[in-house]
């Protein structure tokens, strides 16, 4: 019997990283997986039972991150965004989250059809209408919630597919975004 090697299912894991960011779920070739991380296709097979699993293999670590979000505002103890300091505490609080998975995220945000990770965009949008719903109890219709949150998921994820490889710049966008949507959104309404 033949010892699984750390090592091998790491360069997988890599070359997966790279043909799912590439190529997407469903176009994804587990012999170039395999080319990329210097193995036979068939030694793919001995460490991920399919291709799906593989997926799922890269991916599990980001959506945990993206899970562990939904407490972000106690952990920093904010109940509202008033300022730009709010707004930038929030997100590099986020960003130092989610950094470690940019390429990850893109993959499941923009890659992942087929997949039951496409989810992740209403797991977003639910995210922010809770914030809100919290922030602002009863201020807001729930109908007009999921349209800025759907708009502002959809705003954030065009920032992360044009900057994908410039963490600073997605940093920074979000933070104005933030801002643009969210600061005195009370105020803001007839």
């Amino acid at each position: 019997m033949q010892v699984l090697k750390e090592s091998v299912k790491k360069a997988i894991l890599n070359g997966a990283i790279i043909e799912f960011f590439e190529n997407g779920y469903q176009n994804a070739n587990m012999r170039r997986i395999a080319d990329s991380a210097g193995i036979t296709v068939g030694n793919i097979y001995r460490y991920f039972d399919n291709k799906e699993a593989l997926f799922n293999s890269v991916l599990l670590p980001a959506q945990k991150a993206i899970n562990d979000l939904e407490s972000f505002d106690k952990k920093l103890h904010i109940t509202h965004i008033e300022n730009q300091k709010e707004a930038t505490q929030i997100v590099t609080y986020v960003m130092n989250v989610l950094r470690p998975y940019t390429k990850e995220i893109f993959i499941m945000i923009f890659n992942s059809n087929g997949t039951h990770y496409h989810q992740v965009k209403n797991q977003l949008e639910s995210l922010v209408v809770s914030k809100i719903k919290e922030y602002y109890p009863g201020l807001f219709q729930d109908y007009f919630l999921k349209i800025v949150a759907a708009s502002f998921i959809q705003a954030l994820f065009v920032v992360f597919k044009d900057n994908v490889n410039d963490v600073k710049k997605i940093q920074d966008m979000i933070i104005q975004m933030i801002v643009f949507y969210f600061r005195d959104v009370q105020n803001r309404l007839f």
